[in-house]
């Protein structure tokens, strides 16, 4: 009898732990970006992961297309495009409420044709394998301390890294074409840049 009621409470503990991992798991799962909409602001309220599903298009030359009011999100574009009006304007594609919000990372599709900066980032935030092409303002900005990597920035009309100070760092990108090439932030090893087809300053 005493080892019935072990084994019926060691089954109780194991459904117990699997039911709360299961949990834990539930609750650090991804949430897909869907089109918002009347052409609407997607906004985003809690941290966490994020992605798309498919592409994404704005037609707003004036509101940001992703507007970020939590710290510590990661939006993954998962290969698709966020795609803009073409059209020029102050619309950013995404924005993190400053100066409040950082940790915002952005990594793996494609941003073009917003007719404002494709990305506007706080602090301690990156990006990461993403192409933003042919945007109207700056390719990314950022506030300190970001980690620009492995994108292609090419034919915004801005500036294609604009950083605010020398905390930030990029390193094996693409920069051309763009209104301007690099401001502020630090080159991170040597000649891991290309700009304009050479060295970046």
């Amino acid at each position: 009898m005493n080892r019935g009621r072990v084994a019926n409470l060691l089954v109780c503990l194991l459904l117990t732990l699997l039911l709360f991992g299961l949990g834990r798991g539930a609750a650090h799962a991804q949430t897909k970006l869907t089109q918002p909409l009347h052409a609407g602001t997607i906004r985003i309220t809690k941290a966490g992961s994020y992605f798309f599903g498919s592409n994404l298009t704005t037609p707003s030359t004036t509101f940001p297309f992703i507007l970020v009011s939590a710290s510590n999100v990661t939006i993954n574009l998962n290969g698709f495009s966020m795609i803009g009006p073409g059209s020029a304007g102050t619309a950013v594609g995404i924005k993190a409420s400053l100066p409040t919000v950082t940790g915002l990372t952005i990594v793996n599709g494609t941003i073009t044709k917003i007719a404002g900066a494709a990305l506007s980032l706080g602090g301690s935030s990156s990006v990461n394998g993403v192409q933003i092409i042919g945007n109207k303002g700056d390719g990314v900005d950022c506030t300190s301390s970001c980690l620009v990597t492995n994108n292609v920035i090419t034919g915004n009309t801005g500036t294609g890294l604009n950083f605010s100070d020398a905390t930030s760092g990029y390193q094996n990108n693409i920069i051309s074409g763009n209104g301007a090439t690099v401001v502020g932030g630090t080159q991170l090893g040597v000649s891991t840049n290309v700009c304009n087809g050479g060295t970046c300053p």
